[in-house]
């Protein structure tokens, strides 16, 4: 069973980051390629699904619309890590 359990992690874990490299490529492709390239449109289609949620949730806050940055982008990036960090703790 422990076995099982350190596969899923380690899976998960890959997943995580393979998604964390997706959105840091998404963000500095947005400031040098076109944004109809075949690599920016598949690190959106990668990462939107993850970060739509917060997108969602804080859309709620209007203050949150006036600043420059893609704040709901930050904080996916920001519970992204952290679910890394402690997923191998409850393991």
């Amino acid at each position: 069973m422990h076995t099982v359990a350190l596969l899923l992690s380690r899976t998960v874990l890959v997943a995580l980051g393979f998604i964390e490299i997706c959105m840091l490529l998404r963000a500095i492709l947005s400031f040098f390629v076109d944004q109809e390239g075949v690599l920016f449109t598949f690190c959106i289609a990668v990462t939107e699904p993850v970060i739509l949620p917060f997108r969602v949730l804080l859309s709620r806050f209007e203050a949150l619309d006036r600043l420059p940055l893609d704040i709901p982008f930050l904080v996916t990036y920001i519970a992204l890590a952290i679910l890394g960090g402690v997923l191998p703790v409850i393991t």
